[in-house]
Formats: structure tokens, sequence, C-alpha cells
């Protein structure tokens, strides 16, 4: 018969244990951030579109994971508590920030996948050489720039956070939420520098390099494109609807936040 231990060796055991062990869900949460991070450094330092459009699909298993931690009863009852209102409240104020940033992002995309169809739609007219405008591409550089130095204001500003006297399963929570977050910034950095051009060879030209993926389409052999612009208009599609994606995972993770402040 198995012996049976008494009231107070029970309690003296658990005092003299290892911390305890972090929750699955935080697990499998730093496995998958861990993921993300050994294939970022396997691909090219130069964005393209096929890698901008996996990272935001692999961005999106990694904010299922953010909601999914703070989701946790674990995590809501530990951020009620009155000494991380302050906590709340700035996560809070970052989310609206970077619901700006994608949606703004997701409206270049869109702006860029149009202008795709126009070229596309014209080329099968057999109307000659068509390009993007000028003006188009110039407002293009700009927005995308804009948007790289919000962004930069928003990594400043986590950067910034006083460290936390946090409990160790609200610090590990805390922690996933920052690691994705970095990850965050990667990806739509990689995105937007695609868009401006930023990224293109300077060996080639000094254009946008999504200008370069659009101007003329297939009708000039001597542009060497890879794709056609059909191609191009369902990877810019692709790449929209991740963002799609990334915005409506950003409202959930504000609604979770919302939750606490309403408890």
């Amino acid at each position: 018969m198995a012996s049976t231990s008494s009231p107070d060796d029970t309690h003296h055991t658990r005092s003299t244990s290892l911390p305890t062990r972090s929750h699955p869900i935080i697990l499998q949460a730093q496995e998958e951030i861990q993921k993300f991070r050994t294939w970022e450094a396997s691909i090219s330092s130069v964005p393209t579109a096929d890698t901008i459009c996996s990272s935001l699909t692999r961005l999106q298993v990694l904010y299922e994971c953010v909601d999914s931690v703070l989701s946790l009863p674990l995590t809501q009852q530990a951020l009620t508590q009155s000494q991380y209102r302050e906590l709340v409240n700035g996560l809070l104020d970052k989310s609206i920030s970077l619901m700006d940033i994608c949606g703004s992002t997701r409206d270049l995309v869109s702006q860029v996948k149009e202008n795709a169809r126009d070229v596309q739609s014209a080329l099968r007219r057999r109307k000659g050489e068509v390009s993007l405008t000028t003006s188009f591409i110039k407002n293009l550089k700009k927005d995308a720039k804009k948007a790289i130095a919000s962004l930069k204001q928003i990594d400043e500003k986590i950067g910034d956070m006083k460290p936390l006297d946090l409990d160790q399963h609200l610090l590990s929570a805390i922690k996933v939420v920052r690691d994705v977050g970095v990850v965050r910034s990667s990806v739509y950095r990689s995105l937007l520098l695609f868009l401006s051009g930023s990224v293109a060879n300077p060996k080639t030209s000094r254009w946008s390099l999504v200008q370069k993926l659009l101007q003329k389409g297939t009708a000039h052999r001597n542009d060497k494109l890879e794709m056609s612009n059909e191609d191009m208009v369902s990877l810019f599609q692709e790449m929209e609807n991740g963002l799609e994606c990334m915005f409506r995972s950003l409202i959930k993770t504000r609604a979770s936040l919302l939750n606490v402040l309403s408890r």
C-alpha cells in the first residue's frame, strides 16, 4: 500500500520545489516564435514578394498564440490587479497605433494591386506599353516611409517600457507579447521597404522595386521579369489578405485587453 504524506510534508515539498513550469500554451507560443526566427535566419535579407507572403502567414500563427496567451484565465486574472492597470492601458494604446499601421499598409498594398490590375487589363487590350504614373510611385514611397517612421516610434515606446515586477506566469505572458511584437515590426518593415522600393538592387535601377515589377508588364522582353502581372496581382492579393487577417487579430487582442479592464 502506498504511503501517504501529512499536510505538513506536502506543504514542505511544494515550498522547496523548482519554479512552476510555464503553461503549455505559453510554451507553444515560445516554440512558434523560435520557429519563425529560425526560418527568418534561413532566408535572404532582401525581402521578396514570396517571403513577405510567407512571413505574414507565419505572423498570423504567432498572433493566434498571443490571443490564446492573453485569453488564459490565469493571465486575465493577473492583469486585473490594480498594479498592472498601467501595463494594460499601455498595451491598449499601442494596439490602436498598430491597427492604424496595419490598416494603412493594407491600403497601400491594395492600391498597388489595383494598379497591377490596370496594367494587366491594358496589356490584354493591347494598348501598347503601360507604366505606373510618377505621382503614384511618389505617393507610394511617401506613404510607406511615413508608416515606417510610425512603426519606429512604436518600437521606441516599447523599448522605453520600464521593467515590471511580475509573477512568473505574467512575466512569461508579457514576454510572448513583446517577442511577437519584435517579429511583427520586422515583417511590417520588410513589407513597407518592399513597397517603397528601398530594397531594390542598385545595380539594376534606382526606380522602385514595385514599379519595376509592374512597369510594362510582360510586354517588354528586355525587362526580364520572372512573373506575369497576373501572378503579381495574386501575390499582392495574398499580402492584402494576410494584412486583413492581421488586422482582425489585433482587434481580438484589443478585445482581450478591454475585457481585463471591464472586470
